[in-house]
């Protein structure tokens, strides 16, 4: 006796799982600073995906003064300090975004 597939049965598979990227907020670093001819804003910190204090991540330059580095985080505080070429490192306290918010920097270095 084979068993019948009822309605009933079919609507949990097709249910979709949540995942956990699925659920993370963009959250965007957008900088205010002319970095010169030929230079470029780097980010390094902690608290996102491939972000860390030992090699930086090249920010998008959307103006002339003007830098962007976004991407979806779950949760938390994503802490970071902004450096030119990867090798300056940008002057006083770490910046601090919570997941899903925006921040705009202004740093000196």
């Amino acid at each position: 006796m084979s068993k019948k597939n009822t309605k009933a049965d079919g609507l949990a598979a097709e249910i979709p799982r949540k995942k956990a990227y699925s659920m993370a907020k963009l959250t965007r670093v957008i900088v205010k600073y002319d970095a010169g001819w030929g230079n470029t804003l780097f980010i390094r910190g902690k608290g996102a995906s491939g972000l860390g204090w030992e090699k930086g991540i090249p920010m998008q330059n959307i103006g002339c003064d003007e830098w962007l580095w976004e991407q979806f985080v779950p949760k938390g505080d994503v802490t970071f300090k902004l450096l030119i070429n990867d090798a300056q490192w940008s002057k006083g306290e770490d910046f601090v975004v919570a997941a899903g918010d925006s921040i705009i920097c202004k740093p000196e270095f």
